[in-house]
């Protein structure tokens, strides 16, 4: 009698070891999204594009919580705090692998706190100067540096920002060194780069594409992969002497913490890759100066392994340190 309960008891366990992983990906729960950032900024915007694009396709509401703070670390950390339920993504990018890279206090690690479910986006950072500056290329740009070191100066949201460790990469490939002038935020460089405080700057395409339409600001390069469609005239680094294989484009895309199930992760990364594949999707992002830019699981985790060695080389050699 007992051997029977025994074997019951197995067969039940085994059962319901089957149905688990099953009821996190199809749970009717409310799936959180974290965002680092503010609301209305670009994180913001493009979380807001695919989470109903989520939500329709796995046929739960996706809510976006902005949880901002430490340069998106907040929200990372609320995600490692909470439990692998399947009920909390995050929307994270560069900052997610960088900022403990240049903060030994965060005290995070992408590979072994979260799973990389799916890339979402791509898009460029831009070289720019003043629409009336003598700068009418990078060449030029990159002459006057080595003619008078630390003199040429380039604005960025922040030390260890993409934007910051662009201009260093730049810095080293050419044999300069343009001094870098670190703000509180995007805003602020765009407006000591109008007043002319600034030489150049790095910026988000979102950013300096409007400006370079209202003719405030010329675009010398940009840092993604490929030109890109909204400025076809303007080159890559990559295509520049001496900076051959140079792209270091913004990316984004969606976090579960580790130890969430394998099918609530292939359910959502399905979602991300059929959304992706809408051309009104893809037009809406391509609005706000984003390219629609799926990866699976393994090729984001990949891609960001890849993109992680980048960012160490210069934040090592660089010396970045945030404290």
């Amino acid at each position: 009698m007992f051997h029977k309960i025994g074997n019951a008891l197995a067969g039940l366990a085994l059962a319901l070891g089957v149905v688990a992983p099953a009821a996190q990906a199809q749970s009717d729960a409310p799936l959180t999204l974290l965002v680092g950032y503010s609301a209305g900024g670009s994180a913001d915007l493009a979380a807001r594009i695919i989470a109903p694009e989520i939500s329709s396709r796995i046929g739960r509401t996706v809510i976006v919580e902005n949880a901002t703070g430490a340069s998106g670390m907040i929200a990372l950390q609320k995600l490692i705090n909470g439990a692998a339920d399947g009920n909390t993504l995050y929307y994270g990018g560069f900052d997610t692998v960088a900022v403990p890279m240049t903060n030994a206090k965060v005290g995070i690690n992408w590979e072994t706190d979260t799973i990389a479910v799916g890339r979402t986006t791509t898009t460029s950072m831009a070289v720019v100067v003043p629409a009336q500056s003598e700068y009418q290329d990078m060449a030029a740009l990159l002459a006057a540096a080595k003619a008078a070191t630390e003199s040429i100066s380039y604005g960025s949201p922040g030390i260890g920002s993409a934007q910051h460790l662009l201009g260093e990469i730049i810095s080293q490939r050419a044999g300069v060194k343009l001094l870098h002038a670190p703000y509180r935020g995007g805003a602020q460089v765009t407006n000591d780069l109008l007043a002319g405080v600034l030489n150049s700057a790095v910026l988000t395409l979102s950013t300096a594409l409007p400006l370079a339409k209202e003719n405030k600001i010329r675009i010398l390069a940009v840092s993604g992969t490929e030109r890109a469609p909204q400025a076809p005239d303007v080159p890559t680094l990559a295509e520049l002497p001496g900076m051959d294989g140079l792209t270091l484009p913004l990316w984004q895309g969606i976090f579960a913490k580790a130890g969430s199930q394998a099918d609530f992760v292939a359910a959502v990364d399905k979602a991300i890759s059929d959304a992706l594949a809408n051309p009104d999707v893809q037009k809406r992002y391509a609005d706000v100066g984003f390219l629609a830019s799926p990866l699976s699981s393994s090729a984001l985790r990949d891609f960001v392994i890849q993109q992680g060695a980048v960012y160490k080389g210069v934040i090592e050699s660089a010396k970045i340190v945030v404290e």
